[in-house]
C-alpha cells in the first residue's frame, strides 16, 4: 500500500496559536488508528513517521473555524477556495496530508487532499478525513 505524501508547504497555518506537544499526541494516535506506520520496523522511520503534516484551522474567526471543523467532521469531507497568488505557486497534491484544527488551535482531524482545480485564478482543494478525534 503507497503512503500520502506529507508536503509541510502545502498548506498555510492561520493565527491560531498551536499546541505543539498536543499536534504530536495527535499525529501519534492518527498514524496509528490511518494505518500509516505499517512499514515493518526493521526498515527504519518513513519521513511520514518522523515529521508530522502542517496543521492549519480555517477562517478568520474561532467561531468559523469551529463551524467548519463541525461541518467537516459531519460529512467526512471538505473544501477551501483561494486565490491562486496566496499558494505562491505552489499547489497542493492530491495524497498530501495535513491536520485540521479547530479555532481554538486544537487538531480535529486528519485530512487529505482529494483534488485540486483551478479556474480562473481560484484554486478549489478538495479533502476527505483520514481520522477525527
Amino acid at each position: 500500500m503507497e503512503q500520502p505524501e506529507v508536503d509541510p508547504s502545502a498548506v498555510e497555518t492561520t493565527e491560531v496559536a498551536f499546541d505543539h506537544e498536543e499536534l504530536r499526541v495527535f499525529w501519534d494516535l492518527a498514524r496509528f488508528h490511518a494505518k500509516l506506520n505499517a512499514a515493518p520496523t526493521y526498515f527504519g522511520p518513513t519521513t511520514l513517521e518522523s515529521v508530522p503534516p502542517p496543521a492549519w484551522a480555517y477562517g478568520d474567526t474561532p467561531e468559523e473555524s469551529d463551524a467548519f471543523v463541525a461541518q467537516v467532521l459531519a460529512d467526512g469531507t471538505g473544501s477551501t477556495t483561494a486565490t491562486e497568488a496566496e499558494y505562491a505557486g505552489e499547489l497542493p497534491q492530491p495524497g498530501v496530508l495535513s491536520i485540521l484544527c479547530d479555532g481554538s488551535g486544537v487538531p480535529r482531524a486528519l485530512v487529505e487532499v482529494t483534488d485540486v482545480a483551478v479556474t480562473d485564478g481560484e484554486v478549489v482543494e478538495s479533502f476527505k478525513v483520514v481520522y477525527q478525534a
